[in-house]
């Protein structure tokens, strides 16, 4: 193609050069561009590659004019000052302004249908009066976003690209060995003297003008065969910058086809954008080998390893056992030849392995392995596709298979003392405790434990288990108060455990773990039975025992049980606290709790002491334990609970809870307007935001907590703002309590008040103590309604009159109120009525006549055209209470 546009047709190439400059240019400032598909422009079959991507702008096609210039060898002058480029192929010279719809061809004007633009230093042109000038064709495909363009000179000899570039990652070599090209041959390979296989990190630019040039070292030559090619680079191969190709770089491949003689070169469209990634597996790591039985076989055997974390490229893991005198000597190569009945193949799993070994496992010498020998173990990941990947792991320790676990594990419950002196283990030692140092008791809750593992047994706290000698045959021992599960807590009553003994083995033979024993339940046979569900919170900040409210179940049957003791235990002084030492404790360091109800809920006061004496307060940790008292036939046998969770007390909210709470019956409504709700405010109100009266039926809530609190609707608690130092509040008719029913008569309550913290502080809100309990009552009698209200309307004005209420001793006045028909109203919306609009009349024993105010209940003006009816309200005074006292309506009327 550069021969025939070198020898003839200059002015024409050169025209075909801005033809296709413009024909791309108008795509870049559409005013909405189609990112979805990209706009390609395609020259005589060969797709033009671009820095800056073809738009469309005003329904033309913009593309950048040196690129298409470059494309066809014309030279580009650009004059920075006067915004102007100017494009010459030998004898036509094209000039354009940036912004201007006039360029010039050879000094002669043309116009423009869009002025040429700058983005992002690229000039852009548009096409369709460059091709109708030039007579060249140009066709653009919207569906598919194609601008093609066939020259005057394009049945010049040109073999044309090839296509279906694919590079594809075939090796783990780390180098050009790891790429394969391949391609569709060109369609008439007869005109190809050879293919250039080039390859582009990605995001840097080709096109022919550039790929002409490259060194012939960095790129790889293919001679057409008549076949579609198919390329494996070598370990020399160069990127076209003369890098080598390397993992973890991105690549684009291109195939530039060379012609014979004067026949055009042309170059492909890229590859899909393709990283090498080296995929060798990796090596296995963490070996660990454990003696876990007594078999004398390859099932005492143990063996862990951590998964590989890319198991894609494996088919399976080969466990390989090799005796310590000759590890040394074991390396890959051996492994790869270990035969297959001298191994152990493991499945991938996606989980780091432990693989038991079996009983007709052997070593890599065909040896069945026994105890009395020392072991070291290597393990290999297998590559599904390529055995030279394979890594052999490093080795694990070693390891001498011994017999040295007990037998015959009994576990009994002998006591009742709610604690490890209820539970006795028996076992018979080892037969062999030559590598036994000793033997540990390991009590195992099955709630947390499905099954329990000689790795976990391993990881036991030694304050979690129960040592025993290896002195004697057998093993009978009662553990004792103090002794805990392996999580650390209390052996108790009620708790499902099985018991594990771990023998401790020296550094030849590994620890071993028994069997579990069965399932045991402790039980207290005794009618005095523990609380549950203990909890503790902290509650105030007060700084002493006010802060710390204990919650407990009652037992089921507390028919001997007289009482309750709350006991506080400083953790400093106590890291178990028993059954005797609860029994001990003076009268004036517990709280006693009464047997009423089925739970109890209880914040200590200011004067409560910890078991040692001290009052409780602020930063010291503390357990809180429950006493049952035995009664009657039990009167000494108490039971103590378990623990609670520790608890400090801290002064660490900034919300501060009310003080001083009251509540009175002030009114006789029958609703919230009898309540007042009196408390001094918080004296540091700085992170309060307000305060909420929340009112508690006594009959759903024997307490009332602050997560409680803080889930209440909005629409049944009464806001406070913070204002004044205190608050003396009567409740509104519609108060609720946070049930979300209305406050009334005969219903016990008790009110709280909820201190609710700002956008500015993050920590908890505080809740005040309990009011005392109230009930309301009603001792004033309601006011009766007025009977027979009648209207007369004459000259636009309304007389009302109404027969008085039979019993006017209650009542302040009547309110005369005029009210659009259609709108509903009752009792309620009358006493919201304001003052100006509605008629005001004193009782003063004869039955009134008056005439209406101008504007109705809403205030606005009574006019014609809009009827009305007219209401009596009775308002009470302080004898009386407002339960009603609307009158029924008027017939409806007009004026």
């Amino acid at each position: 193609m550069y021969s025939s546009f070198q020898e003839g047709g200059s002015v024409k190439k050169l025209w075909i050069s801005v033809l296709v400059v413009l024909v791309v240019l108008p795509m870049m400032f559409q005013s909405s561009v189609k990112a979805a598909t990209p706009i390609s422009i395609i020259i005589d079959g060969v797709r033009l590659s671009t820095d800056q991507a073809p738009v469309m702008v005003n329904g033309r096609t913009m593309v950048p004019l040196r690129a298409i210039f470059e494309a066809f060898n014309a030279t580009i002058k650009w004059d920075q000052k006067a915004q102007t480029v100017t494009a010459t192929k030998d004898n036509t010279t094209i000039m354009l302004k940036i912004g201007s719809k006039t360029a010039t061809i050879n000094n002669k004007a043309v116009t423009l249908d869009v002025p040429g633009l700058n983005l992002k230093g690229r000039t852009m042109v548009p096409t369709r009066f460059v091709s109708e000038a030039l007579g060249h064709e140009v066709g653009w495909n919207p569906k598919t976003q194609v601008v093609t363009i066939t020259t005057s000179t394009s049945n010049v000899g040109n073999a044309g690209p090839v296509s279906n570039v694919v590079a594809q990652d075939v090796s783990d070599f780390g180098d050009g060995r790891d790429l394969q090209v391949s391609f569709t041959r060109a369609a008439n390979e007869s005109l190809v003297d050879h293919y250039r296989v080039l390859i582009v990190k990605s995001g840097n630019i080709l096109n022919l003008s550039s790929a002409q040039t490259i060194a012939s070292f960095n790129y790889s030559t293919v001679l057409p065969t008549g076949t579609n090619p198919s390329i494996k680079l070598t370990s020399a191969s160069r990127s076209v910058d003369g890098d080598s190709i390397k993992s973890n770089q991105a690549y684009v491949a291109y195939v530039l086809t060379v012609g014979k003689g004067s026949n055009a070169s042309t170059l492909s469209i890229g590859s899909s954008t393709m990283t090498l990634v080296n995929k060798t597996v990796a090596a296995i790591n963490n070996v660990q080998v454990n003696d876990i039985s007594d078999y004398g076989d390859g099932r005492d055997l143990s063996v862990s390893f951590n998964k590989l974390s890319d198991e894609s490229k494996i088919s399976s893991y080969r466990i390989f056992v090799v005796k310590a005198t000759n590890y040394s000597n074991f390396n890959l190569a051996a492994a790869n030849n270990v035969s297959s009945a001298n191994y152990t193949l493991v499945s991938k799993t996606g989980n780091n392995i432990t693989q038991i070994l079996s009983s007709g496992a052997r070593d890599v010498d065909g040896a069945l392995i026994k105890t009395g020998v020392s072991y070291r173990v290597f393990v290999i990941a297998m590559d599904s596709s390529n055995a030279a990947n394979h890594v052999l792991s490093s080795v694990s320790s070693a390891i001498t298979l011994s017999n040295i676990g007990v037998s015959n594990l009994n576990v009994s419950d002998v006591n009742n003392y709610n604690d490890g002196r209820d539970l006795r283990v028996s076992f018979t030692h080892a037969t062999d405790e030559t590598y036994i140092s000793q033997y540990r008791i390991l009590v195992v809750p099955t709630s947390y434990y499905s099954s329990f593992s000689l790795a976990e047994a391993n990881n036991i706290s030694s304050a979690y288990y129960t040592a025993v000698s290896t002195t004697g045959t057998t093993t009978n021992q009662v553990l004792t108060s103090s002794t805990r599960d392996v999580r650390g807590a209390l052996i108790k009553n009620g708790v499902n455990y099985k018991v594990y003994i771990l023998s401790i083995g020296s550094s030849n033979t590994g620890n071993v773990l028994s069997s579990p024993s069965s399932v045991i339940t402790l039980l207290n046979d005794s009618s005095v039975s523990i609380v549950s569900n203990l909890s503790v919170s902290d509650v105030n900040d007060y700084g002493d025992g006010r802060d710390l409210r204990v919650s407990f179940t009652h037992p089921t049957d507390e028919t001997y049980i007289s009482q309750y003791r709350i006991m506080v235990v400083p953790t400093s002084y106590y890291s178990s606290f028993s059954l005797a030492e609860a029994n001990n404790v003076s009268s004036s360091n517990y709280t006693s709790v009464s047997t009423s109800g089925s739970s109890t809920s209880q914040v200590l006061n200011s004067s409560t002491r910890d078991v040692l004496g001290a009052s409780i307060k602020n930063g010291t940790s503390y357990r809180v334990y429950v006493l049952s008292i035995g009664s009657g036939i039990y009167w000494d046998s108490n039971a103590l609970s378990s623990a609670s969770s520790v608890i400090t007390l801290l002064n660490d909210s900034s919300v501060k809870a009310v003080t001083n709470l009251s509540v009175s019956d002030v009114n006789d409504y029958g609703d919230g307007r009898d309540l007042k709700v009196s408390f001094s405010h918080a004296t540091d109100e700085t992170y309060i935001n307000q305060y909420r009266i929340m009112v508690v039926p006594t009959s759903y809530y024997s307490s009332f907590s602050l997560s409680e609190a803080n889930n209440v609707s909005s629409s049944n608690y009464t806001s406070v703002s913070t204002s004044g130092n205190s608050t003396s509040q009567v409740l509104d008719s519609s108060a609720r309590d946070v049930r979300g029913n209305l406050i009334k008569d005969g219903i016990s309550y008790k009110v709280y008040v909820l201190a609710v913290g700002g956008s500015n502080y993050s920590g908890p809100n505080a809740l005040s103590g309990e009011s005392s309990v109230i009930t309301l009552s009603t001792t004033k009698s309601p006011v009766i309604s007025v009977t027979n209200v009648t209207y007369k309307e004459g000259n636009g004005r309304i007389l009302i009159s109404f027969d008085k209420s039979t019993n006017e001793s209650n009542i302040s006045e009547y309110r005369v109120l005029v009210v659009p028909s259609k709108q509903g109203f009752g009792s309620a919306d009358a006493i919201e009525v304001r003052s100006s609009y509605y008629t005001s009349v004193t009782p003063n024993g004869t039955n009134p006549s008056i005439f209406t105010a101008t504007r109705d209940v809403n205030g606005d003006s009574i006019v014609k055209g809009v009827k009305y009816k007219v209401y009596v309200l009775a308002v009470a005074n302080n004898s009386g209470v407002q339960n009603g006292g609307l009158s029924n309506s008027t017939e409806e009327f007009e004026i």
